[in-house]
């Protein structure tokens, strides 16, 4: 049964059910809505900084890392995967991808198949790629990558590498540690 009130004036708008819902969570918008804005204190804007960011810290006070190191590979992972080797070498910048190709990395002395395909972590510290499984020790080479603002990386040669293993590069014995995954 379908009961309509008709109501004249301006005071029918409120005989609906779902106006009444509606006007009922405009209220409680407007009364929670202004008792929050007064508890909440704005931000006060840190002063920018005088001065050029390469010292150290960018425009807004946050540190930078240190840029003046040489673009290098800092970690080399090698896992075992049927026939196949998948090998991820990290960087410790974002390496330009466009300078990555198979002719810049070599295995015991060759280089990689120019089909070789390459891919990249989000932030570029990361790539990887796959070549056929090596039945002994072997050796990987790097050369003429650069990073992501330019700069133009060292030949880089890891030796007595095997299957799934993990090389890292120490700063302070200047050596390739191993370990196992």
């Amino acid at each position: 049964m379908i009961v309509s009130v008709h109501l004249k004036g301006r005071f029918a708008w409120y005989t609906s059910p779902m106006k009444k819902t509606i006007l009922f969570f405009m209220l409680m918008f407007l009364f929670f809505g202004e008792f929050f804005s007064v508890s909440a204190q704005p931000r006060p804007r840190r002063p920018m900084m005088q001065g050029a960011p390469d010292r150290g810290m960018n425009f807004n006070g946050r540190k930078l890392p240190n840029r003046n190191e040489n673009f290098s590979v800092i970690g080399l992972k090698i896992e075992e995967s049927g026939e196949v080797l998948k090998i991820s070498i990290f960087f410790n910048e974002p390496v330009d991808s466009n300078s990555v190709e198979a002719r810049h990395i070599f295995i015991d002395e060759k280089p990689l198949p120019p089909q070789t395909e390459f891919l990249f972590s989000k932030n570029r510290h990361m790539t990887r790629f796959t070549v056929p499984k090596q039945t002994d020790d072997f050796s990987l080479k790097i050369t003429d990558l650069r990073s992501f603002d330019g700069k133009l990386m060292n030949p880089t040669e890891i030796k007595n590498l095997e299957a799934n293993s993990f090389c890292k590069y120490s700063r302070e014995a200047r050596t390739w540690q191993k370990s196992s995954l």
